[in-house]
């Protein structure tokens, strides 16, 4: 069994692993996004932690599954330490089914070792749960007449922890093929919400047409940020709508906080989508979209309904993606846009996967060009992912923990040569909220 600790410290141990990232990495590396904790997070452990103890199937696993290094007993307690993590800091409240399984992962020495041997040599380890569940999702929605699947479209509330063990040992072999050759894409068109308020406070003096180019965009969903219903709140009331009222992907976000964001009044006309990624997905492709959908956390009702009509608008007229590396093709992408359209270039949630050195090479190839067009970069990632922005106060993020790791929105404007970098708003990492920080903008 895992060692056994206090909740605080298995927390604290697991913060370590998220703030200390191995030094080197691809920059768009095998998975892409685990939910980390931010910088300024302390003091976890909402919950108490009362396992469900099932053993995996010892007989279904082979030599040849088990590396080397699952023997050495501090890399399964570190893993055990991350799905707690995950337990506390993202499912809870969120996603009950996977916080139940990841607690009951964490403490079966032979499923963290499953898992750890399953998963390619040069994955980074804070990624692997959350490229673990997709793995095995999508299996779940290749044999949507399992047991497990009802549990994950909750027509069932049986323990999925038996069914989810059944699954893995009859589709071993095809996880570890998805842990091996997969990345985590997670297309979150939820984040538009946000991406909505800072494309509007950017473009606010532009009149010139708009092309928005994407780092990491998987499918790309987000590049059709003008075409969702994007209802604002406060308090349950309505603040304001941006977006077609008869649009089949309807988002909704509470504002929160002293604030109130610019909200635009109109939508915005975009002249063309583009984005660069790695392993960009084909959104006419059925295979690569469920692998889309097995990214998505059960639970949540909205989210697949909304993915699946996010992937309709997008079929429609495919945005242009290019196949490429952020951190050495970059420039040249960006380089195919006109002067004439002004360029925002936006990130969310792919920075993470990028080490410090090849960040610093995106910023110095995107500033290079703001030094002779206008353009803007807007990132919704977590601070320490853009040191070159003044993170919100600490108070702010500690004010949200347990809601999923706070993530900031900031704007970086070149205009006329001269730049400008704003920390706009802390929100959800999926947008459901957004706690605006710049005051009176005029």
């Amino acid at each position: 069994m895992p060692r056994k600790s206090t909740e605080n410290q298995t927390a604290l141990r697991a913060l370590r692993n998220h703030l200390n990232p191995i030094a080197k990495q691809p920059s768009l590396p095998t998975d892409r996004a685990l939910k980390s904790s931010s910088s300024t997070q302390k003091g976890f452990g909402r919950h108490g932690h009362f396992p469900i103890v099932l053993r995996f199937d010892r007989q279904h696993l082979t030599q040849s599954d088990t590396l080397e290094f699952v023997s050495e007993r501090t890399a399964i307690e570190e893993l055990s330490d991350l799905f707690l993590f995950l337990a506390d800091n993202d499912f809870a409240g969120y996603s009950p089914t996977y916080e139940q399984l990841a607690r009951s992962i964490s403490a079966d020495t032979k499923l963290l070792e499953f898992v750890e041997s399953s998963a390619h040599p040069n994955a980074r380890r804070g990624r692997v749960p959350v490229l673990f569940f997709a793995a095995t999702h999508d299996r779940i929605l290749a044999n949507p007449g399992c047991e497990i699947a009802a549990v994950y479209r909750g027509e069932s509330d049986a323990d999925p922890m038996t069914s989810f063990l059944e699954l893995i040992n009859q589709e071993r072999g095809a996880i570890i093929e998805n842990m091996r050759t997969r990345s985590v894409q997670t297309n979150e068109v939820g984040r538009s919400a946000a991406l909505a308020l800072a494309f509007g406070r950017a473009t606010q003096d532009v009149s010139d047409s708009l092309t928005l180019f994407e780092i990491g965009p998987s499918a790309g969903l987000n590049l059709f940020i003008d075409r969702f219903h994007i209802d604002y709140t406060r308090n349950d009331k309505a603040l304001a709508s941006l977006g077609p009222d008869d649009s089949t992907v309807r988002l909704r976000c509470e504002v929160r906080g002293p604030n109130t964001p610019p909200l635009p009044t109109v939508g915005f006309e975009l002249k063309a989508r583009n984005g660069l990624d790695p392993m960009p997905i084909d959104v006419r492709s059925n295979a690569e979209c469920r692998w889309l959908q097995a990214c998505v956390w059960p639970g949540i009702p909205d989210r697949p309904q909304r993915l699946s009509a996010a992937l309709d608008i997008a079929r429609q007229s495919p945005p242009r993606l290019i196949a490429g590396d952020a951190v050495t093709d970059l420039a040249v992408s960006l380089d195919e846009i006109p002067e004439s359209d002004h360029l925002v270039v936006f990130s969310t949630w792919a920075l993470a996967y990028i080490n410090a050195d090849g960040r610093q090479t995106v910023l110095d190839t995107i500033d290079q060009r703001g030094a002779n067009r206008d353009l803007d970069f807007i990132t919704f990632e977590e601070p320490r992912f853009t040191p070159w922005v003044q993170p919100a106060e600490a108070g702010v993020f500690e004010h949200y923990l347990g809601e999923g790791t706070p993530t900031q929105l900031s704007l970086r404007s070149w205009r006329g040569g001269v730049c400008t970098t704003t920390a706009l708003a802390i929100a959800h990492p999926h947008g459901r909220w957004i706690h605006w920080l710049e005051e009176n903008h005029g």
